[in-house]
């Protein structure tokens, strides 16, 4: 089973130690990358931590942060995982959300240092805004408390208000103490935290639910060409499967045509499945990039008007302001018709309902009025049912559709 795992919580409180650990005790890391770092290491006078396998720059080694989402994998004795990364500080939440969209279970990392956070409380939101109910808490740092249980007590009791504040179960969630830079608990028992006798992190992560639901097709393009004096729409398959033959509508264009061949790096397939990218070869012109194709027994439907959540990275928004809106591949325009809730974004406390503006780092709902553009659920098609809005060539929120 593929299990997708995204790792949160506040800055410099371990994630990307922790991940790094999970590859090098799962012998995912070459030999020659982990030399590779530690040189890379000693030249900036750093020192060598499993953070650095997942710096995909090398400014981001410089500067010791991580500024984008880094998926990576790696295999237990059960289950392969995907793991993100995603950036802790606040100017960076739209790329959490990109990276946690996809998870099955949410890793919150706190520091037994520090315990929680700002950061700490806007993850946990945004995971539940996402819909991700599968939750587990790394107490890291425990080898900087001398592996004290009380200290674990203390900030497990921290956790667990901000947690219920969300309306997570904790009866359910397991605590673990863990020690990223020293490897304790993650993959192996912690040698100084003889006290505890949960699970470690994989064994966790290895008891994982992951529920199989068949999806509607939703093809969405990025590309056409014309090759040969064929039509070759160039596109991924974001839910679903595109098998040959299949007859096909696309939204918003309103294009009908049968795929006559499915083709990838020069060779052709009867079908694609979730995840493929892909070029079709199709027998009518008028399909555009942002379209979304899906069947016709189950076909893609374009809105003009949906409910969303979104959280504010930029100093205001305003109702009836104007700006771009980007789903997929596609770019239109759209309104603010009315924000029906002014939410902080670190409690998910409602401050205001139906207000005339919101402010940067405020989350709320919001109905948008666009140009005819495919969006879906997120909780049905997360791959379409997430946004980012745009004014004057700048993302200035991001957020999920709610309803449609």
């Amino acid at each position: 089973m593929n299990v997708h795992v995204v790792l949160v919580g506040h800055i410099d409180h371990g994630k990307s130690t922790l991940i790094g650990r999970l590859l090098y005790d799962s012998e995912s890391v070459k030999d020659e990358r982990v030399e590779e770092i530690q040189k890379l290491a000693e030249e900036y006078k750093r020192r060598f931590e499993f953070a650095y396998f997942l710096d995909s720059f090398e400014d981001e080694l410089k500067e010791e942060r991580t500024i984008d989402t880094v998926s990576l994998m790696f295999k237990s004795t059960k289950n392969f995982y995907t793991i993100t990364d995603v950036p802790g500080h606040k100017e960076f939440i739209k790329n959490m959300l990109t990276g946690a969209s996809h998870a099955d279970v949410a890793v919150l990392v706190v520091s037994a240092l520090e315990g929680v956070q700002e950061q700490t409380r806007r993850h946990l939101f945004l995971v539940k805004m996402l819909g991700i109910n599968q939750v587990f808490v790394a107490v890291n740092k425990m080898d900087a408390v001398a592996y004290k249980r009380e200290q674990f007590e203390t900030v497990k009791k921290q956790i667990s208000e901000v947690l219920r504040s969300f309306t997570f179960g904790t009866d359910t969630i397991p605590f673990i103490p863990v020690s990223a830079l020293e490897g304790e608990n993650i993959y192996r028992r912690g040698k100084g935290m003889e006290w505890y006798e949960g699970l470690t992190l994989i064994e966790a992560l290895d008891r994982v639910n992951r529920s199989e639901v068949k999806k509607p097709l939703r093809f969405v393009v990025q590309d056409l060409y014309e090759v040969e004096g064929e039509k070759v729409v160039v596109g991924r398959v974001e839910s679903g499967t595109l098998r040959r033959g299949d007859h096909v509508i696309f939204e918003p264009s309103g294009t009908n045509s049968e795929i006559a061949r499915l083709r990838v790096f020069g060779s052709e397939l009867e079908e694609a499945m979730t995840g493929d990218s892909i070029g079709v070869v199709i027998n009518e012109s008028g399909v555009q990039r942002g379209d979304v194709g899906g069947t016709i027994v189950n076909p893609p439907l374009p809105r003009q008007e949906f409910l969303g959540e979104a959280v504010l990275l930029d100093k205001k928004l305003e109702r009836g302001e104007r700006l771009e809106l980007r789903c997929g591949t596609a770019r239109v325009g759209c309104e603010i018709k009315e924000i029906h809730e002014r939410i902080n974004s670190e409690t998910g406390e409602v401050l205001e309902r139906y207000p005339a503006e919101i402010h940067e780092h405020d989350a709320a709902t919001i109905l948008f009025a666009t140009k005819p553009v495919v969006v879906e659920h997120f909780a049905d098609i997360p791959e379409l049912g997430r946004f980012v809005l745009v004014k004057n060539g700048r993302s200035i929120g991001a957020g999920v559709v709610l309803d449609v």
